[in-house]
């Protein structure tokens, strides 16, 4: 992963001809490009780390033993500048990504320090109530990131305990980690052939709690080494045991899950039979679970779950295979632009859907099309129970001007999807769509990173729309008349977007516009420090 930051610039000598005379200038005047590598925790100089520049001009070199690089002879317009080093990271947003910023090579360029983050770590030990180590016990690491402006759930590594009961995360960025220990079978005496034990250990949350709610964060700073212990007193386990139909003359057999009241999927010894159709669950801790079959026949996915409360050995568990839900998407498309027909209709609409979890462990769902009945069907296919935010990409000049699943106004509120029932998703797209153009000022009128950011007022489930560019003028179409928040921000790593709470510390500093059908809106917008907001 790579990163860029501000760099020194200076012009290089200017050629002069036979007789001591300038020459002609060069067309395309040419730079020196220098600066350093540091540590962005201790400011030390980092030698030996890889610098990139792209862009006008593309090369690499190593810095120097001091952390010193420089690039000659570079022509003036936009460049990317990274670095990367081996136990370092580049400056990066919270899912991950590197930053990477455009800068103006040219006479006006600021000083140079480019920061790399030393990665961090977390570790710890797992102990039973009397102090021994619990060997091979699984724990699994997960992060609350941002993506497109909007916190959703990663699994960042999984691993287990060695034979003295140590585990070991490596290669963190910085960030807010969740840590997740267990289940496992309690290993305290030797058991005859074919008995199975009667206690094992739960599946935890850092530092002991049953669910997500109740764990505590584990906030990492860059290079920080963590210690996450863990003491875990064992439980009664039990025996889970039932039947599945549904599956089919043709399915290639089924897949039993077990998850967690937040989500996480437990690895339990699990054992189906294809021909009775019966599965079987060992070692499973007391607690509430939420038990899922999955398949295939037919070339058509399969889906049945039950929530179990597990208190006891349980038999007889039924689980009913049916197809899994796939909701049809039905688009209207009201046209009242003066340019005449559309070149896109229903069968094909400018619009793509997607529906992003609100729970950790569960799987995103995009729009896609299939033939039915000789004409293409819009929908959204495979889609797991839960919670979900609808996110609604129309082509410009379209937008959405209303969106509806059941009862449920998607623009506003979140859908829940349950097994065996689901509703059309309407939505209505108009093509009279606004257009915006943003003039922003930097600070000291020189060219600058930014980002144009537009939210609707009042605030939507919809992301905002961006643009970024350099500071001066950009413009953004398709936008649907309404009240807009307008924001110039030199940076968005680490920011919420999409949330508007995340944005009311630079409300004040934004710009606000009205627009009505096929505008062509202007607004002058001063270039804001993100960090700093009022």
């Amino acid at each position: 992963m790579l990163l860029l930051l501000s760099f020194a610039i200076a012009p290089a000598a200017p050629a002069t001809a036979q007789g001591g005379y300038p020459s002609a200038p060069d067309v395309r005047e040419t730079f020196v490009v220098s600066g350093t590598v540091v540590n962005s925790v201790t400011g030390e100089a980092i030698p030996r780390a890889m610098v990139r520049i792209n862009g006008v001009a593309n090369r690499s070199a190593f810095s120097d033993s001091e952390g010193r690089f420089q690039f000659e002879n570079v022509p003036a317009g936009q460049i990317v500048l990274t670095a990367q080093k081996p136990s370092y990271f580049t400056e990066q947003d919270e899912s991950g990504y590197s930053v990477l910023r455009p800068i103006m090579a040219g006479p006006k360029a600021g000083a140079l320090s480019i920061k790399l983050v030393p990665q961090g770590a977390i570790f710890g030990r797992v102990l039973d109530a009397s102090g021994q180590p619990i060997e091979h016990i699984s724990l699994r690491l997960s992060a609350r990131a941002l993506r497109d402006g909007r916190k959703h759930w990663e699994q960042r590594g999984m691993t287990e305990t060695d034979e003295e009961g140590h585990f070991r995360f490596a290669n963190l960025n910085p960030g807010t980690y969740y840590l997740a220990v267990g289940p496992a079978q309690s290993e305290g005496r030797i058991l005859a052939t074919g008995e199975k034990p009667t206690t094992g250990f739960p599946h935890l949350y850092y530092p002991g709690v049953p669910d997500l709610i109740s764990a505590a964060p584990l906030q990492l700073t860059a290079g920080q080494q963590m210690q996450a212990d863990f003491s875990l007193n064992p439980v009664p386990v039990y025996h889970v045991s039932g039947n599945i139909i549904g599956q089919g003359s043709e399915s290639r057999g089924v897949g039993v899950q077990v998850f967690t009241s937040s989500g996480d999927d437990l690895m339990l010894p699990t054992s189906f039979n294809m021909e009775l159709g019966t599965f079987s669950l060992d070692s499973v801790p007391a607690g509430s679970y939420l038990l899922k079959a999955i398949s295939t026949a037919d070339m058509q996915p399969l889906r049945a779950e039950v929530k179990l409360n597990v208190a006891s050995n349980l038999d007889g568990v039924h689980l009913a295979l049916a197809p899994a839900v796939s909701i049809p998407i039905v688009v209207h498309m009201q046209s009242h632009a003066s340019s005449g027909a559309s070149p896109w209709n229903e069968d094909r609409p400018p619009v793509t859907v997607g529906l992003l979890p609100t729970q950790p462990n569960a799987a995103e769902a995009f729009s896609t099309f299939e033939q039915r009945g000789g004409r293409n069907v819009m929908l959204l296919p495979n889609v797991d129970s839960g919670s979900y935010t609808v996110n609604l990409m129309p082509q410009p000049p379209w937008y959405v001007q209303s969106a509806s699943y059941g009862q449920t106004n998607v623009l506003y509120d979140d859908i829940a999807v349950t097994s065996g029932q689901s509703y059309p998703l309407e939505i209505v797209l108009r093509d009279d769509s606004a257009s915006l153009t943003a003039i922003v000022r930097s600070p000291d009128n020189a060219p600058r990173p930014m980002i144009v950011l537009v939210a609707p007022q009042p605030a939507t489930k919809a992301a905002p729309r961006i643009l970024q560019g350099v500071s001066g003028s950009v413009t953004l179409t398709g936008l649907a008349p309404g009240d807009y928040l307008v924001y110039a921000l030199d940076r968005m790593e680490g920011l919420e977007y999409a949330n508007a709470d995340a944005l009311a510390a630079y409300a004040s500093q934004a710009g606000h516009v009205t627009l009505t059908a096929n505008q062509q809106g202007q607004v002058t917008l001063d270039l804001i420090h993100v960090g700093k907001g009022e």
